[in-house]
């Protein structure tokens, strides 16, 4: 897209920004539950449109427009209780006939970029928050899911028309990465909210200058077990937290810190239940492991597995690639420097590790340089009061695997995973300023 159209783009949703941030909240709430009403109308196409084009089974697709049917409420509900808070300044001394709020105003037009791994609820995620907090969007969504985030928008559009919200609200941005970037370095963009990988997102923190980067990043989680804990339960309830969709999720289970006094049971467990999940076409409601999104990338991941072979790990599971189809590998006695230990795999590889003590599996599951989420099962609280304090990620899950979330409940990284929290209330709050409005007697 040429500069003058980019510059355009801009420019239009500044227009909408200004006609929109002196909304009210009813108006607000109301042209979030008309969209909220039009997806519930399209659901059904927009989850086969996301299976056929990124290959997550359908079972999972149905999941996760159900999920952001969830995200969009959320954000509705939240809206009743943000904006303006009370502070009290009648306790306060020195402030005798004072009276203050504080208030949150938006911050202008938003840019947010969406991946395709989650390419409707992820973008709910920001365009419902930020269209909440009173800001105009220009949306870049991810390039392989074209025909699901333009039906997505088609439902936006059809809201704004039924409440009279202002033209250009929300608009798709051209894919290519180059026009996102001049797009973010656009001094008329107040925000820009990212969902990507570590090195794309950094790049972007780099470039943007006087404007607030919002950062979700890669990760790789881990997962500490503890002795004394049912084995084949924890190995189930872990078995697709590890490897549904292909394992493309940025808070997969992927590295495996088990007391040795469970090895023994709980390896056969967990591989089990992993070689019961379905296997093939995402199109079989049956199926929980589909295509990874191209591949290209599966041929990447697979040239990987020879290699961390070839370094000495040992294959405890692992099947023939077909095109773009590769089934579920667990790996052990893989070097810490191998990228399956220290990157994020974004694919259904599962690296497990023996451990002398739960100390030690909380020691090395927390030496990344990432900070998304992790895991810990205990059945002893002062074990899961460590993981608290030692497992340094913008989620620690207990007793939980790292894929658990809530879509009202905050969710973000720490370190190279990221900054700050989604969740419709807190993200809110990061697509608005706070102004402390003080207002004293009369003279």
């Amino acid at each position: 897209m040429a500069a003058k159209a980019l510059d355009g783009l801009v420019e239009e949703a500044l227009r909408a920004f200004l006609a929109w941030k002196g909304a009210s909240r009813l108006v607000r709430r109301q042209l979030l539950q008309a969209w909220l009403e039009q997806l519930v109308q399209v659901k059904d196409e927009l989850a086969r449109q996301l299976t056929q084009e990124t290959g997550k089974p359908i079972t999972l697709a149905r999941g996760e427009v159900a999920r952001g049917e969830s995200t969009l409420q959320a954000t509705v509900e939240a809206l009743a209780a943000f904006g303006e808070e009370a502070v009290p300044y009648d306790l306060m001394a020195g402030a005798d006939g004072c009276r203050a709020v504080l208030r949150r105003f938006p911050l202008g037009p938003v840019l947010a970029i969406t991946p395709f791994n989650f390419p409707v609820n992820l973008a709910l995620h920001k365009l419902a928050p930020a269209l909440g907090a009173g800001c105009s969007v220009l949306w870049k969504p991810c390039p392989q899911a074209p025909r699901t985030s333009r039906l997505l928008w088609e439902s936006f559009e059809a809201a704004r028309i039924q409440v009279a919200a202002p033209v250009h609200l929300l608009q798709l941005a051209p894919p290519e990465p180059s026009e996102a970037e001049l797009l973010a370095q656009d001094p008329r963009i107040a925000v820009v909210s990212f969902t990507g990988s570590e090195r794309v997102g950094h790049h972007l923190e780099r470039v943007l200058v006087g404007k607030r980067p919002l950062l979700e990043l890669g990760g790789n989680a881990a997962v500490v077990v503890d002795a004394g804990v049912d084995p084949a339960a924890v190995a189930r309830q872990l078995a697709p937290a590890a490897v549904a969709g292909a394992g493309q999720s940025c808070s997969k289970a992927q590295r495996f810190y088990l007391h040795r006094d469970l090895w023994e049971a709980f390896v056969p467990a967990f591989v089990a239940a992993v070689k019961a999940l379905p296997v093939g076409d995402p199109m079989d409601p049956a199926t929980v492991v589909g295509p990874l999104i191209d591949e290209a990338t599966a041929l990447r991941v697979d040239e990987g597995l020879d290699r961390a072979v070839a370094s000495g790990a040992t294959v405890l599971l692992r099947g023939p690639r077909q095109g773009a189809l590769l089934p579920p590998a667990i790996l052990t006695n893989v070097p810490e420097a191998d990228p399956f230990q220290c990157e994020e795999v974004f694919s259904p590889i599962t690296v497990l590790t023996p451990v002398d003590t739960f100390e030690e599996g909380l020691e090395r599951a927390a030496a990344t340089r990432f900070g998304l989420r992790a895991s810990a099962y205990s059945r002893d609280q002062r074990h899961l009061r460590l993981a608290e304090k030692r497992l340094r990620a913008g989620g620690v899950l207990l007793n939980l695997p790292p894929t658990f979330r809530l879509d009202a409940a905050p969710f973000g990284g720490v370190a190279a995973s990221g900054n700050g929290f989604e969740g419709p209330r807190w993200a809110l709050e990061a697509f608005t300023e706070g102004r402390l409005i003080v207002e004293g007697p009369a003279l």
